[in-house]
């Protein structure tokens, strides 16, 4: 008889992970600040993506929330891309993974959840700017806003990632989850 062999992610870790990629579908969606700055809202999406992936603490949960919001994304069709923002948060998703891989899962870490935010928005930053071009936008116009966007992608992002790793150090502090994982 053959072994059964259990999935990669628990059903908590699986619900919670949904969840967070719920958020940033809402936050995406209902939290509006006129900034009038390209990544602003970083800020927020940043936040559920360093929180799911401290939480959780393995390989691929960010990844896991970047493809339940992208899919979210493109089936509701908000922007007007939508049948690539599937590939925006992936892309996200996988940064942030491949930050908290390096940095050993501490999102706790304010400078870490910097770090990551500010990676991952630039990563959905180039992919979107990549989308673009693949659909044929002249490059000039491309180039002309990476400029600015790219400094302005990286700190909201960064301050996304900043403040899910104050939620975690705090989640941490009360008891609330254990410095072990879930």
């Amino acid at each position: 008889m053959m072994a059964v062999k259990d999935p990669y992610f628990s059903l908590y870790e699986t619900a919670l992970l949904s969840l967070c990629g719920a958020f940033v579908f809402v936050a995406k969606t209902m939290v509006k600040i006129p900034l009038h700055v390209p990544g602003h809202s970083g800020i927020f999406i940043a936040i559920p993506f360093i929180i799911g992936a401290g939480l959780v603490k393995k390989p691929g949960a960010a990844t896991y929330i970047g493809l339940i919001s992208g899919l979210l994304f493109s089936f509701f069709g908000l922007e007007p891309l939508h049948l690539f923002d599937v590939f925006k948060y992936v892309a996200m998703g996988l940064v942030v993974d491949a930050v908290s891989v390096l940095f050993a899962f501490r999102m706790e870490n304010p400078a870490v959840g910097f770090i990551a935010g500010a990676a991952g928005n630039i990563a959905k930053m180039a992919v979107n700017y990549s989308v673009h071009i693949l659909l044929g936008v002249p490059a000039t116009f491309i180039i002309l806003g990476i400029g600015i966007s790219s400094v302005t992608f990286l700190i909201c992002g960064g301050i996304g990632g900043a403040i899910g790793a104050l939620v975690i150090g705090r989640l941490l502090r009360a008891g609330v989850i254990g410095g072990h994982g879930t």
